[in-house]
């Protein structure tokens, strides 16, 4: 076989290429640390190195979606706190402003400091977080929750009752916020506690109980028919009409309560299993409502209102102070026990969050582990490969060098 010198060059140039190469990406390897530069490396490996960085980010945005829910959460258990120590402090006042040894002047600055807890309140409850959203809005983020109603002189929510969830891990998600729908408009009605608004000077219902009637189902009746007007004429005769103004029939005898004469020896009826005492009739029109279960913003103003306007010169005014005063003290039992509720939901979640912060956290190194031993390079191995690629391009440079210069002539 004969070979030529051109031969000679090329075989021995591409030699020295292939070894460049080699060496040049062994010094890749090294340089980066990563095994695996290109999916045509190893396109097995690649493939799993792959699958890894995607489940390492997506467990990274679960991390990330816990710092929020967190940060969230924990501004929300502190606004809560604070309102829950300001209904403290309504209910001390309230003991405070029922003593019956306080002058006007007393009762007047006890109301003073209830229209300041309002203001704090108010703040309270339309609390925004970091990133600007109202925190009691529920799904109405940048509506506020609370506002003043001018016309009626009440606060109205103005959010809805839905919750935010977010991904904290595969199969976990957890609520972010809380509406205030929830929080603070879902104070339970307390058995027994009625509220007679009467007009004019009409003292018409003496007494309001509940005798063996169910307290649900009478605010459930109330709040599709009420409120109930009643009109006693000048004959006496008892006329009950809902909001609608139709005649209200009473229970067990089905009597319509239409011009209905007043019996001086059973002077109740019964409405919906609640049974009135209509005894202390005169002739006149009264209104009969259930007694909201206000959330503490509207029973701060319940409060303020009665201090401002009571009447204790009479012994009927007096009741009257002290059975509002007693459904205001109710009214703030019912909303401690839902601000309880609420932050003992509230740290369940944290506590969630921090127990699966833990887990993404060794899941994202158990996964760094098992893609580091696709992907990262074995530097010993690696240093071992280069410094004999090294020593066998030298070895071809060399040898190279001492073929190109054989000739015959030499010989000659």
């Amino acid at each position: 076989m004969r070979i030529s010198t051109q031969q000679i060059f090329l075989s021995n140039i591409d030699n020295l290429n292939s070894s460049s190469a080699a060496l040049f990406k062994t010094q890749q390897q090294l340089s980066t640390g990563k095994r695996v530069l290109q999916p045509s490396d190893d396109p097995l490996a690649s493939a799993q190195i792959q699958k890894f960085k995607k489940e390492i980010a997506r467990t990274e945005q679960f991390s990330a979606n816990i710092e929020v829910a967190d940060r969230r959460l924990s501004l929300e258990e502190t606004t809560i706190e604070q309102i829950n120590n300001l209904s403290i402090r309504l209910k001390e006042l309230t003991i405070q402003g029922k003593n019956g040894v306080l002058s006007d002047g007393d009762r007047s600055s006890i109301a003073s400091e209830v229209g300041e807890i309002v203001k704090s309140l108010s703040s309270l409850m339309n609390t925004k977080d970091v990133q600007g959203e109202y925190l009691f809005a529920g799904n109405k983020g940048f509506t506020e929750p609370y506002t003043y109603n001018e016309s009626n002189g009440r606060y109205e929510f103005n959010g809805d009752d839905g919750q935010r969830y977010l991904q904290v891990g595969p199969e976990n998600k957890v609520a972010s916020t809380d509406s205030g729908f929830d929080i603070f408009e879902t104070v339970p009605m307390v058995p027994g506690y009625i509220e007679a608004d009467l007009t004019q000077t009409v003292s018409m219902v003496s007494n309001i109980d509940i005798d063996g009637g169910d307290a649900e189902a009478f605010g459930e009746y109330m709040a599709a028919h009420g409120p109930l007007t009643m009109t006693v004429d000048a004959a006496g005769l008892l006329t009950v009409t809902d909001k609608n103004g139709q005649v209200v029939t009473a229970d067990d005898p089905a009597v319509p309560l239409q011009n209905q004469p007043i019996n001086p020896t059973a002077p109740t009826f019964t409405i919906a299993g609640v049974e009135l005492d209509v005894s202390g009739a005169n002739e006149g029109t009264a209104t009969l409502d259930v007694f909201d279960q206000h959330n503490i913003l509207n029973t701060a103003m319940d409060l303020k209102e009665q201090l401002d306007t009571a009447d204790l010169t009479t012994e009927s005014g007096k009741e009257l102070f002290n059975t509002k005063m007693d459904q205001i003290l109710t009214n703030l039992s019912g909303i401690e026990e839902l601000n309880i509720a609420a932050r003992t939901s509230i740290g369940g979640r944290i506590n969630t969050l921090e127990q699966q912060l833990l887990v993404n956290e060794d899941y994202i190194l158990f996964t760094e582990e098992a893609r580091s031993s696709f992907e990262d390079m074995d530097y010993n191995e690696a240093i071992s490969i280069f410094t004999l690629q090294e020593t066998a391009l030298e070895a071809s440079y060399a040898s190279f060098a001492a073929i190109k210069d054989l000739s015959l002539f030499n010989y000659l």
